[in-house]
């Protein structure tokens, strides 16, 4: 649909139509992005800081990536946590928070107490995280592939290189 959407766009009024539209499209691109998961919202955090790449408007929108992430439930961190220490948390910590303190694209963090007094933020990757990751940069770098292609072919103008902003 968001493809759809601004070809439609195009079609309709030229370029003149996608930079009318510009604030609408950016924010249906990080709502994608977030509905894709954490490499997406990841690409999109990266992309939020390159105004030679994107305009303003996309910046802007994109910028929300920054500290407005969803967190994954807390019942699943717990358990992955006392799965990685080897027992329940209350071996470990006096106190740990009912909810993430932070939530990023990659992981989410919780303020617990030591059994000795210090308090220190435990840092939980999210379900699945490195396997869909994996996945989803192969797919990410061969798009990134064919559209530089295109690029170098139809708009030789544009210096970018789309395959080396993706491996930074």
């Amino acid at each position: 649909p968001f493809l759809t959407k601004m070809v439609a766009m195009l079609v309709r009024g030229g370029t003149a139509e996608l930079e009318k539209n510009q604030v609408e499209l950016a924010r249906d691109a990080r709502i994608n992005l977030e509905r894709l998961g954490p490499t997406y919202i990841k690409a999109g955090q990266m992309m939020s800081v390159r105004p030679d790449v994107l305009p303003k408007a996309a910046l802007d929108e994109l910028a929300v990536l920054q500290d407005s992430v969803k967190p994954f439930d807390t019942a699943v961190a717990v358990s992955m946590i006392e799965k990685e220490l080897g027992g329940p948390l209350g071996q470990f910590f006096t106190e740990i928070s009912e909810e993430p303190v932070a939530a990023a694209s990659l992981a989410q963090v919780y303020k617990a107490t030591l059994l000795n007094g210090d308090t220190v933020a435990v840092k939980v990757q999210r379900p699945s995280v490195l396997s869909l990751v994996s996945k989803d940069l192969y797919v990410l770098r061969r798009a990134a592939e064919v559209y530089q292609g295109l690029m170098d072919r139809f708009a030789p103008q544009q210096k970018t290189n789309y395959v080396a902003l993706l491996n930074e």
